[in-house]
């Protein structure tokens, strides 16, 4: 989204849902009425599940070359990925079906140089998508090496006698800044004609010192798309080196994506009205938007998720990536343009833990991360970070409410989330909110019925008494057996005592700052 005040965003003072509010309106769109501004006018698609391993690695490596300046090739698949390209075949855009790999390959082949060979299976396949980008060339395993001789392809490069870090030591000086690709080589159809496209170092597993040094090397603020092994460990290692996480590991068309260039949409925003007395403020936010992959794949027709029929019919927050803005907008403006803009709204913060996901317990600069997190707030729209932190305080988000284009921080500790019970933190005449309570199975306390009682206990004196607001982390992969973590939040819902007001996040933090801090202007 290009520069604007969040205030001047916010209109209206129309009472947010209370839970005695029996009228429920009509479920949102999960398709958007338009489609993308694009500059994609001939995409070639083709299926790469069908193809052999090899032949998977030498399409996602030409795709990564391909799509360079523009988007020509993309993988077919569903969730967001068959819901774009559907949107850009009504778009205007001039869909090739391709069979094969060897059909694709002689469609753009004076755009190859030749191939880097590798073997499947070894870090030689991490070498050879590292090197591609700067070869010009594709990936060729050794199983099929003789095929792709028979077409022409040149070998430029042998990366099977290397491993990654002999990779950088010899080519780290021409690999891009700012970015790494961190992905297990068992994964070879997924994130790779990202990392091509970027010439983009890509890893796994090296030791936590050797990982730590190339990202400050990189740096500063380096994204590392992909995933690495222990979740806190890895976190920890990239934060110490200033880099942040983007788990994208499953991701595919990035290199398409992040070329399709169209002006960010705006999400529904209503200012709520004066909190009175009697009444408790709590708001639900689904947690892991941090991860790309999946808010890019199935999340978006999964009716435990975004194509829950119920959403719509109650005030609802989700964690969201804002480096959508940057990599894949057309992603964001799909969640932008259907969000539920009626009587009840979707609203939007941040994926964990602003830019990316760190911990600032141990992120050496956490100034310069929030002034990086700023500017993907411009981008994305969105004015409330979530943070997830670990061993260390809620005093350590304090450089993100020093920046005005922050209006608040969402808390939660690595284990559990609600370790600080609902404390709030001022700064500045902020406040950053602890998580009071989890929908999260499969302790009775953080069922729908335990979470309703705990709200019930809560103080009804939201003037005087912080105790009055609350926010609930619904956890993304609990509840599947009873249709999703939507359906436990409206059941949730439908147990909490009369006079319960359900808002945003967004909504909550303005009413906090409007009776105990610094108050947010309606406009």
């Amino acid at each position: 989204m290009r520069r604007r005040k969040f205030l001047a965003m916010l209109a209206g003072t129309a009472l947010s849902a209370c839970v005695s509010n029996t009228t429920l309106p009509e479920a949102p769109r999960t398709t958007p009425t338009t489609a993308p501004q694009t500059t994609a006018s001939d995409l070639w698609v083709i299926d790469v599940d069908r193809l052999s391993p090899g032949e998977q690695t030498l399409i996602i490596t030409l795709q990564g070359l391909v799509n360079s300046q523009s988007p020509r090739i993309w993988i077919s698949g569903n969730g967001m990925n068959g819901l774009l390209l559907d949107q850009l075949r009504q778009g205007g855009t001039t869909v090739h079906e391709v069979n094969t790999a060897w059909e694709l390959l002689r469609q753009f082949a004076s755009e190859v140089k030749g191939a880097v060979v590798c073997k499947l299976a070894t870090s030689s396949l991490n070498v050879a998508t590292s090197v591609c980008g700067l070869h010009q060339a594709v990936a060729i395993d050794e199983s099929i090496l003789d095929q792709a001789r028979s077409v022409g392809l040149r070998v430029l490069f042998d990366a099977r006698s290397y491993d990654e870090r002999k990779a950088y030591n010899e080519f780290g000086y021409q690999f891009a800044h700012g970015i790494v690709v961190e992905q297990t080589i068992e994964k070879n159809a997924h994130l790779r004609d990202y990392a091509v496209q970027q010439k983009a170092f890509t890893y796994f597993g090296l030791d936590p010192g050797t990982t730590t040094q190339i990202i400050r090397e990189r740096g500063p603020d380096t994204l590392v798309y992909g995933w690495g092994g222990d979740e806190h460990n890895w976190v920890q290692t990239l934060s110490q080196g200033g880099g942040m996480g983007i788990a994208a590991d499953w991701s595919r068309n990035l290199s398409a994506l992040s070329k399709l260039h169209v002006p960010i949409s705006t999400f529904p925003r209503r200012y709520p009205a004066p909190v009175q007395d009697g009444q408790r403020i709590v708001a639900f936010v689904m947690s892991d938007g941090d991860n790309i992959q999946w808010m890019g794949g199935g999340f978006v027709t999964d009716k435990g998720f975004w194509a829950n029929p119920g959403r719509g019919t109650f005030n609802m927050t989700w964690e969201m990536a804002p480096v959508f803005a940057e990599v894949a907008p057309t992603v964001l403006n799909v969640f932008y343009d259907t969000a539920s803009r009626g009587e009840f709204l979707d609203g939007f913060v941040t994926g964990p833990s602003g830019a990316g996901y760190v911990y600032h317990n141990y992120l050496p600069n956490r100034a310069a991360f929030a002034a990086r997190t700023a500017q993907m707030l411009h981008e994305s729209g969105m004015s409330v970070v979530s943070v997830l932190n670990s061993g260390g305080s809620m005093a350590q988000t304090a450089e993100l409410l020093d920046r005005p284009e922050v209006l608040g921080v969402l808390y939660k500790d690595y284990a559990p989330y609600n370790l600080e019970h609902g404390a709030i933190y001022w700064h500045s005449g902020k406040p950053s909110i602890s998580y009071r309570w989890l929908l999260w199975e499969p302790l009775s306390q953080n069922s729908p019925a335990g979470v309703a009682q705990a709200v019930e206990q809560m103080p009804a004196r939201p003037t005087a008494d912080q105790g009055s607001y609350a926010i609930i982390n619904v956890h993304a992969w609990s509840w599947k057996e009873i249709g999703g973590p939507m359906e436990a939040i409206k059941r949730t819902i439908s147990q909490l005592p009369p006079g319960t007001r359900v808002v945003t996040a967004e909504q909550l933090i303005i009413l906090l700052r409007n009776n105990f801090g610094t108050r947010v202007p309606q406009s």
